[in-house]
């Protein structure tokens, strides 16, 4: 048989001590769990800023790598009067030379226009391949041959030399989109893309200086008091992008100016931030 044996002098805890012990190790424990708690919610807020800011830079560096393409031409004499995409017909495949074709699909490719519908604007711009610039807004390459196989040697460039890029934001999902020559189907260039704004810069009195900055529907629609695209010398950009997930601790709704456009963001708990720059078109001057 076991007994239970106490000694003489040995003393228990009362249940009153046990239960202040029992309410300070929660104490502790809740304290411990917050700092937790708070210490991962930081974690996950810089995170996603981080990568609003990635996604940010991401657009406007592929967007303004295609811009200060626009109306490039390796060929001397050879100048691309009008660099935008005004109508859908403005695109068209031609077969290169050496047999490929420019344009893999026409039918993605979007003009420079102000989307007010949808409070958003797209862009579709177009330049001469050569050895040197021979990649559409998606890094898919020309069939390069003689250069970009769509040239003979000491001949002008052909139809068939276009590299043609459009960019759109896809409401979907919140990504920007581009449409390049050499891509099949349009390709996701940023997650978390939630509006985009241009301006362009015009000149008209040939010192090369931008006289005003208009949108593509005052271009289109005021052609006659020398607006024209062929007088675009410069692209101002805006881009407003958010978070992948909601960080901030209470939902709100704010404004955000981008260029000419006042977009109201949804009452969320999403982080944004307004991205923009101006691009200068060097092969317009």
């Amino acid at each position: 048989m076991n007994y239970l044996v106490i000694k003489k002098g040995q003393k228990a805890f009362s249940l009153v001590e046990l239960m202040v012990a029992m309410v300070i190790g929660l104490f502790l424990l809740s304290g411990i769990a917050s700092s937790y708690i708070s210490s991962k919610k930081s974690s996950v807020h810089r995170d996603q800023v981080s990568l609003l800011e990635d996604n940010g830079r991401l657009a406007l560096e592929v967007i303004t790598r295609s811009l200060e393409h626009v109306g490039y031409s390796p060929v001397s004499g050879v100048f691309l009067e009008n660099p935008f995409i005004e109508n859908l017909a403005d695109v068209v495949a031609e077969t290169c030379p050496d047999g490929s074709v420019n344009v893999v699909n026409t039918g993605i490719f979007r003009v420079a226009a102000d989307d007010d519908a949808l409070v958003q604007d797209t862009i579709g711009v177009m330049y001469y391949g050569s050895d040197d610039v021979f990649t559409d807004c998606a890094g898919n390459t020309m069939d390069a041959v003689v250069p970009v196989g769509c040239r003979l040697p000491d001949s002008p460039l052909t139809e068939a030399a276009k590299i043609y890029n459009s960019f759109f934001i896809n409401n979907a999902d919140n990504t920007l989109m581009c449409s390049g020559s050499r891509s099949p189907a349009p390709v996701v260039i940023a997650d978390g893309v939630e509006n985009i704004q241009f301006l362009y810069g015009i000149e008209n009195n040939d010192d090369g200086a931008v006289d005003r900055y208009v949108n593509a529907t005052d271009i289109n629609a005021d052609a006659a008091d020398n607006l024209d695209w062929a007088a675009v010398v410069n692209v101002q950009v805006a881009i407003l992008v958010r978070s992948l997930k909601p960080v901030k601790n209470v939902a709100e709704s704010e404004s955000f100016t981008l260029l000419d456009t006042v977009v109201v963001a949804p009452n969320d708990r999403f982080q944004r931030a307004v991205f923009s720059t101006t691009v200068h078109l060097h092969n317009r001057l």
